[in-house]
């Protein structure tokens, strides 16, 4: 029945897959039509094996030749086609599947894969629920596996009533999952979102056996985003702390997995979580942060948050170039303005002498306003030192400018 499961895969999230009847095949009748309109139309058994491969009173190999020479056998697509789909819409809502879901940088939840004139549009869904309901509904499966709905429907039905279930419940809590979910309705939230209370326990024991109650924004991260469930209990063993949990489930990158013991080493140093994220999402390395608070006698949490800031604007300096504003006396508290930026790169992007964004942030650290930055990128100016050496003329020029203007 759903709810039970005898799987011994070492994969946390996978499953054992529901079989068509109770006892593993299920036999039941379908009309069969030698063409896709009209045509003669006879009932007749079908057997669907544990396995959901088809069984009918056809020879398949036959009727695929058949096929081929022009001809038409509506069981042909139940077999190849149709089958498939009621495989994966009952393990869908049986929970055996996860649904096909990630959240965009909007925040809304989309389906990975958009099914043809459906209406999973690409700007989503407002909650993971939401679309996960929407990633089992039959329509739209019938329409990803380009199917007939309501064939895909009355098969469904016929699942369903062998199972004496709807697949619309969640089953009975054998597994203790709702103790390990900090929401008191969390397990409900997860079964709306496909998430089944066997893979809670699952994800719990291979993350954190002996741990606390993970919320709820823990298991769909690890369940939309899969990442690496040894990596973070690594770090939950120096860092026991559900709150990082979560955090690490929702933005592990891959620099996580080029340098897997960078984050710890920065938190154990006091960086803020944000400045890690922006870190970890950019192309900065636990060697710049090391360079840059040497270079400049920061404290690695200072570097670390330097460098954060630069990447959220869209830039890359060098610690070098950090450096170099040092000796320049700008503020080592700075932080550009990706405002500022783009105002400035639409302006500059076009010019002959060709000009980064990098550099177009780093003149507009020395000149501390838009107005001057832009006359000195105008002028060629592409470097921090020689923005130093020229904005006292150009602030100078400015300066008379407003005097002298009628």
């Amino acid at each position: 029945m759903v709810g039970q499961s005898t799987t011994t895969s070492t994969d946390p999230y996978t499953l054992t897959h529901l079989p068509p009847g109770p006892g593993g095949a299920l036999e039941t009748t379908v009309h069969c039509s030698t063409a896709r309109t009209g045509g003669t139309s006879t009932r007749h058994p079908l057997t669907i094996a544990a396995d959901w491969s088809v069984t009918t009173p056809h020879d398949i190999a036959l009727e695929r030749i058949a096929t081929a020479m022009g001809g038409y056998l509506s069981c042909l697509d139940l077999a190849d086609r149709v089958a498939p789909a009621l495989h994966d819409l009952v393990q869908l809502h049986a929970r055996r599947f996860l649904p096909n879901i990630q959240r965009n940088l909007a925040g809304r939840w989309t389906l990975r894969t958009l099914a043809p004139d459906c209406r999973c549009l690409p700007y989503g869904f407002a909650s993971a629920a939401e679309a996960a309901e929407h990633g089992r509904d039959v329509g739209h499966v019938a329409k990803l596996h380009d199917v007939n709905g309501r064939q895909l429907r009355r098969l469904l039905d016929t699942v369903k009533a062998a199972h004496n279930t709807s697949f619309l419940d969640p089953p009975s809590d054998r597994w203790g999952a709702a103790t390990l979910i900090r929401e008191h309705d969390g397990l409900g939230q997860l079964w709306d979102a496909g998430i089944h209370p066997e893979l809670v326990r699952r994800l719990h024991d291979a993350l954190w056996p002996d741990g606390p109650p993970l919320r709820v924004w823990f298991y769909l991260g690890a369940t939309t985003r899969r990442p690496d469930l040894s990596w973070i209990a690594q770090t939950l063993a120096e860092v026991p702390d559900e709150d990082i949990a979560v955090w690490l489930a929702w933005t592990d990158t891959t620099m996580d997995r080029k340098h897997p013991d960078a984050r710890l080493a920065w938190l154990r140093a006091g960086v803020p979580r944000r400045a890690i994220a922006a870190l970890a999402d950019g192309t900065y390395s636990p060697i710049d942060v090391a360079r840059l608070a040497a270079a400049t006698r920061r404290s690695v949490p200072s570097a670390a948050t330097t460098l954060a800031a630069w990447h959220r604007a869209g830039c890359h300096p060098t610690p070098d170039d950090i450096a170099t504003l040092d000796d320049l006396d700008i503020d080592p508290w700075y932080e550009p303005s990706a405002g500022a930026i783009d105002w400035l790169w639409d302006r500059v992007s076009g010019l002959p002498k060709r000009v980064t964004r990098t550099q177009v942030a780093l003149v507009l650290a020395v000149a501390n306003n838009r107005p001057a930055a832009l006359k000195l990128l105008t002028a060629g100016v592409r470097s921090p030192r020689q923005a130093a050496q020229l904005l006292p003329e150009v602030t100078t020029h400015h300066q008379t400018t407003r005097m002298t203007a009628p």
